[in-house]
């Protein structure tokens, strides 16, 4: 099979993943992938690490990389994006969370939700979109399968702005799986689940083992067991609203009040961490270590190849198998409702089990969501919808009303110290929001 994958965001250590699931999958003998980064240096480590796993397993996959976006997507079935405007060593997402930490807001993950999810939206939306345009000129037809952050409001802005399929993808629902298995005491292959919600705020709405619903059991043995360290949070949700939240506590609990009741690192509540140590303490791990990273050390001949030795939660190499073929699997992505979830508009970029053909996703029909679960997930895909259309429009006014509909915004007085707070940790990068 002879088909074109543009790597975007080509230095990312996440595409040395990808390369091997791409390497690995016998239906895609014959195919190109090509790297595509602003950063040449980082981009050949990914590049000379991917090399090693092709010829390892005998792959028939060419592997190229280029700095020329025109040139990667000519002509390109799919693109598969993992852009981060973190900055080195993660400083920008650094100076997002110390910034609104001043303010009394401290975040425990950022990237999704939140002032610094919103930043980073105001600053990835509008790469991704570019991107976007020039896929429309270059290969109007491919699939974006996007992996950054924030998930939904980029697949939104893409889909909104150019027309060009995204689809994103979140290991969340496999991981959970797995633990809901543990917790069952059965085989995971074995669960079916059904959730739904925006990314990092999924509501499960069902587990069944062979016909039968397991959830009331899964239930009573979460809320009898002593709270997990990761899990506390979704554990108090569950208790008093009856539904088990999926992504684990420091990405849930910014979707909710709840995370401003600390106003200093040291009052996180449920055993969580401050964004910002998390982040200083790799860095510290990073410059304490006088060894090369282990891709380094791949790339270098230092270490084994990378060769998968089991499928991601991901899985590119089946996803673009299925999209090519139609040969078709189900999957949990993110995707547009397409009236799976009813009295969601159909607009909305949902996390749904779909359906991968050649088609693209079409996402299964879910019903009415509870009530509880209804009036957070609205409340969070009109918030998106604004910081969507103010990253496109370049709008200071849509970034306040973004922040303003934030559920870690408690006050109409905040969204505009916030902001400003915001463009001045960033500088350039969001100098299109500042006061005119």
């Amino acid at each position: 099979m002879k088909r074109k994958i543009v790597l975007l965001g080509g230095g990312s250590f996440y595409h040395e993943q990808v390369i091997g699931e791409l390497a690995t999958t016998p239906e895609l003998a014959g195919c190109s992938a090509v790297l595509y980064d602003v950063d040449p240096k980082r981009m050949g480590i990914v590049r000379r690490a991917g090399q090693r796993i092709i010829q390892a397993v005998g792959a028939k996959l060419k592997l190229s990389a280029t700095t020329d976006l025109p040139r990667a997507l000519d002509g390109a079935d799919f693109a598969i994006g993992s852009i981060g405007v973190h900055g080195p060593g993660q400083r920008w997402h650094l100076a997002d969370v110390e910034a609104v930490a001043r303010l009394g807001i401290i975040q425990t993950t950022g990237d999704s939700v939140g002032p610094s999810g919103i930043s980073q939206g105001l600053r990835i939306i509008p790469l991704y979109v570019e991107i976007a345009r020039q896929m429309r000129r270059y290969c109007p037809h491919a699939f974006l399968l996007n992996h950054s952050n924030p998930m939904g409001p980029i697949c939104r802005a893409v889909i909104k702005d150019t027309g060009i399929q995204a689809i994103g993808y979140c290991h969340n629902v496999a991981h959970e799986t797995t633990w809901f298995a543990k917790v069952l005491g059965l085989p995971a292959q074995e669960l079916e689940v059904s959730a739904a919600g925006p990314n990092h705020i999924l509501w499960l709405l069902d587990v069944r083992h062979r016909g039968r619903s397991v959830y009331p059991e899964l239930k009573r043995r979460i809320l009898a067991a002593p709270p997990e360290r990761t899990r506390t949070f979704a554990r108090e949700v569950l208790g008093l609203l009856g539904l088990y939240p999926i992504a684990g506590d420091r990405h849930i609990v910014e979707f909710f009040p709840h995370a401003r009741i600390p106003t200093k690192p040291e009052e996180l509540l449920y055993g969580m961490q401050w964004r910002a140590d998390m982040i200083r303490e790799g860095a510290l791990a990073r410059e304490l270590s006088k060894e090369p990273s282990a891709l380094e050390q791949r790339a270098q001949g230092k270490l084994p190849p990378a060769i998968p030795s089991a499928a991601s939660p991901e899985n590119m190499g089946a996803q673009i198998r299925s999209l090519a073929l139609g040969v078709e699997t189900l999957h949990y992505v993110n995707t547009p409702n397409r009236g799976a979830v009813a009295g969601v508009p159909d607009w909305a970029v949902m996390e749904l089990k779909a359906a991968i053909s050649s088609r693209g996703a079409t996402p299964l029909f879910v019903g009415e969501l509870p009530l509880q679960a209804a009036r957070w997930t609205l409340a969070q895909i009109y918030a998106q919808e604004l910081l969507v259309d103010a990253a496109i429009e370049g709008s200071r006014e849509k970034a306040l009303q973004a922040l303003a509909c934030d559920p870690m915004v408690l006050s109409f007085r905040e969204p505009e110290a916030i902001l400003d707070a915001l463009i001045e940790a960033q500088g350039d990068r969001l100098a299109r929001f500042r006061r005119r």
